[in-house]
């Protein structure tokens, strides 16, 4: 099955394929520095850089395939939530509002208010509707949220 991605989501992955390829020619000359002025058997800093530039070429590979092989998916306007929906909910007993975007694992983001599709919330949003109260199992138990709003 190929992966979801939103336009947004797709367009911070791209931006941050960018970024990594920037800190792959900065770590490539680390590396090179490192080399110059290391006994290979014990340099720290050599070692150092060689994860680091490791760490930035896997990343770079794995955004490269998911990019590659992801399914843009244009958020509609829909009576139940579906990829893309921003939803907003309420926990039954509180007051205050919250609002989540519901994305891939690749692009979910609490601060930027987006939450996976296969997180626990995100489960359970899938599929309900405006007005529906449905109940979440968190860390700290069980919630009751109900879903006041559903926008693409």
């Amino acid at each position: 099955m190929k992966p979801k991605l939103t336009e947004t989501g797709h367009h911070q992955l791209t931006d941050r394929l960018v970024m990594l390829r920037r800190e792959r020619t900065d770590a490539r000359e680390r590396l090179r520095t490192a080399r110059k002025f290391c006994d290979f058997r014990e340099d720290v800093t050599y070692t150092e850089a060689v994860r680091q530039y490791e760490r930035i070429e896997a990343d770079i590979l794995e955004l490269n395939h998911l990019l590659d092989d992801a399914t843009i998916v244009e958020s509609v306007q829909s009576e139940v939530v579906t990829f893309g929906n921003r939803v907003v909910i309420r926990e039954v007993q509180q007051e205050e509002t919250e609002r989540y975007r519901i994305v891939s694992e690749a692009e979910a983001d609490l601060e930027r208010g987006s939450i996976s599709v296969t997180s626990p919330l995100g489960r359970r949003l899938m599929g309900a509707t405006m007005g529906q109260t449905i109940q979440v199992e968190t860390p700290g138990g069980t919630i009751q949220v109900e879903v006041l709003h559903i926008e693409p």
